[in-house]
């Protein structure tokens, strides 16, 4: 994770550059509208669609839900990775590698225990229809 800290944006892997996108784009659409779902569906196409952007707003409403303190995500449109969405896109490594118990515990120092399992289980429905659409 900390090899993501300060990265470029446009230096992340496929897989790490559109779930960077997607959780910008649906905090940024909650903060302005109110409706993050929309905002994020078109980010899918090609990676699970339907399916999973439904899991990952799952992901995202469990963080938001479940976090003890202010979880901080750039603007789109910010060239860089932060800390937190270093942190976070090493828990997705983490799912994707199915080390699932270090996912948890890692998903656990951001929000609570509840929160953290409906994460991963969001996460691990997100990788899953990822793999499916190839």
């Amino acid at each position: 994770m900390y090899d993501l800290i300060d990265r470029p944006v446009s230096e992340l892997p496929v897989f790490e550059r559109y779930l960077l996108d997607a959780t910008r784009t649906w905090v940024h659409a909650l903060t302005l509208a109110g409706v993050p779902a929309t905002a994020t569906a078109s980010g899918f196409a090609g990676h699970g669609g339907a399916t999973a952007c439904a899991a990952f707003d799952q992901v995202m409403r469990a963080m938001d839900d479940g976090s003890a303190e202010t979880l901080v995500f750039q603007r789109p449109c910010h060239s860089d990775v932060e800390e937190t969405e270093a942190v976070v896109l090493g828990i997705w490594r983490l799912v994707r590698a199915d080390r699932i118990a270090a996912a948890q515990a890692a998903a656990a120092t951001l929000v609570d225990g509840t929160a953290a399992r409906a994460v991963i289980a969001g996460m691990t429905r997100v990788v899953a229809a990822d793999h499916a659409a190839g």
